[in-house]
């Protein structure tokens, strides 16, 4: 009798260590297991998604089989939500999911509702100055003040999604009349995101870099078109107290010292102005 209560206590404490490993890992007893020798998954109720797509595998406790796990990195619920907010599946609509082949529905505990946020990060002055030096460095016939990441002012908190950044600066002003640098930028891979200003100061010390001067080989060859239609061209508008750097799209071919008319990317509006060198142009307003 004795050997027979021992092996009693010890299978119960198995049970009991067991349980407690399903409960840790989100695999729960299913009310059948007893006689299916089945366990069910409880699914997450709260998710962060990283891609353009929720899927069935976000809502996926970390401990479940791999085979499992691949097969429900293929079930897509739907487009992720914009960055910054979320988006709610509704039991039904998971069910329609679950009806997969290679899937049980009585394998899962489904939440009453399912939310997915979109992972991202907020931008800072480090990220936009990274940007903005990019874009100093392909324009350098543009006359610009020394920045650095701490003279940049953000008037909008921005979020991104995660990873490698794609920010992109779409036009520069230079305002020497109150000695003020704006920037206007616009997150590629942020869809739905609309652009935003930073701003800096000019300080006095300007930069000693000149405007460099068209390249010995476009120089020699005057005839080359060095401005088509088919591709966007940087413009150097300029007055007395500011300058500013604008994406245009040229209406004709263009040669060196050609003057010619572009339309501005982000207005629509058209103007003349002249060729200076491969895809840029200068014009005064």
């Amino acid at each position: 009798m004795i050997g027979i209560a021992l092996r009693y206590v010890r299978t119960s404490i198995t049970l009991l260590l067991a349980t407690a490993f399903c409960l840790s890992a989100g695999i729960l007893p299913a009310r059948s297991l007893a006689e299916a020798g089945t366990l069910r998954i409880a699914l997450l109720a709260n998710a962060q998604v990283q891609g353009d797509a929720v899927l069935l595998a976000d809502f996926m406790p970390p401990h479940v089989p791999s085979g499992l796990r691949a097969i429900a990195e293929s079930i897509s619920l739907g487009s992720a939500p914009q960055i910054g907010s979320t988006r709610t599946f509704s039991r039904a609509t998971l069910a329609a999911a679950l009806e997969d082949v290679r899937l049980s529905r009585e394998s899962f505990l489904v939440p009453e509702f399912l939310t997915a946020r979109r992972a991202g990060h907020f931008l800072t002055q480090q990220d936009v100055f990274t940007a903005i030096e990019a874009a100093l460095t392909k324009n350098k016939n543009v006359p610009v003040p020394t920045l650095h990441p701490q003279d940049l002012t953000l008037e909008s908190i921005i979020e991104v999604p995660d990873g490698p950044s794609t920010l992109e600066v779409t036009q520069m002003t230079f305002d020497e009349s109150i000695r003020r640098a704006r920037f206007r930028l616009w997150p590629r891979n942020a869809a739905g995101t609309l652009p935003f200003y930073v701003t800096a100061p000019i300080k006095t010390e300007k930069s000693s870099q000149p405007i460099s001067a068209p390249s010995a080989s476009a120089l020699s060859a005057k005839s080359a078109v060095l401005v088509d239609p088919r591709q966007l061209a940087r413009l150097h508008l300029h007055s007395a107290n500011s300058t500013m750097l604008l994406l245009v799209r040229p209406l004709q071919p263009g040669h060196l010292n050609e003057t010619i008319r572009v339309r501005l990317v982000a207005s629509g509006r058209t103007l003349q102005a002249k060729v200076i060198a491969a895809n840029s142009l200068d014009a005064t307003f």
